[in-house]
């Protein structure tokens, strides 16, 4: 990756512009980027504090895990977005551990945790981003623990496959029913069964690796019934 490349993402950050010189040239001095598989843990709860994540290129998933190794997937970061839980250690508001991994082999530029805590106890305009994008986060938390609360798997389902339509830009979605188990929070099994469901009634077709959405007001339908 070149310098540009660098510059390019730094540019898109809403602070950028905000902070001085000297505190470009520090991120700049001390960005890291990283490669993970898929799969690949990025963050745990027990691990040392890594930072706010650039994502550059893939899917990063948070999620809970507990004490039986249950997992419920809060929200998934895509490309051109900012990891900040990551960063969980310089944020007092979070007093819970998070998982994070990478959904799909992914490309990230990470501003190092200290670095990060030092722009925020110099620039409010850092510190701003920071919660204001922390704020963000839990909304998408909320709506995720809403959705298992109020609605049955069948329509968790129908809302990821519009949820993720609108994210690829696309009605052919690449996707694994294990990386849709794992989004939605069921078991691999209940949502294979789902599928050949909706793929009965005609809304979608299902292949290996990819879900073809054919009827977007059937899956519409089947949210608000």
């Amino acid at each position: 990756m070149t310098s540009n490349d660098v510059t390019l993402y730094l540019k898109n950050l809403p602070f950028w512009e905000h902070i001085s010189d000297d505190d470009k040239d520090l991120i700049c001095g001390n960005l890291h980027p990283l490669h993970y598989e898929a799969g690949q843990s990025v963050h745990s709860g027990e691990s040392n504090c890594l930072g706010a994540l650039i994502i550059r290129q893939g899917i990063l998933r948070t999620f809970l895990l507990s004490d039986e190794g249950k997992e419920t997937t809060m929200f998934r970061i895509r490309e051109g977005s900012i990891c900040i839980l990551s960063a969980s250690c310089v944020l007092s508001v979070i007093t819970f551990d998070v998982q994070i991994e990478a959904e799909t082999e992914c490309d990230v530029l990470l501003i190092p945790s200290a670095v990060f805590q030092t722009l925020m106890k110099r620039n409010i305009y850092v510190e701003n981003f920071a919660y204001k994008l922390m704020t963000e986060r839990f909304s998408d938390v909320i709506s995720a623990v809403e959705r298992m609360f109020f609605l049955n798997l069948q329509q968790r389902i129908a809302v990821f496959l519009i949820d993720e339509s609108v994210a690829q830009h696309s009605t052919t979605l690449t996707l694994t029913q294990e990386q849709m188990a794992k989004a939605i929070g069921s078991a691999r099994e209940a949502v294979s069964r789902n599928l050949k469901l909706l793929a009965k009634s005609g809304c979608i077709e299902v292949s290996r690796g990819t879900i073809n959405i054919l009827d977007r007001k059937q899956l519409y339908e089947i949210i608000s019934a």
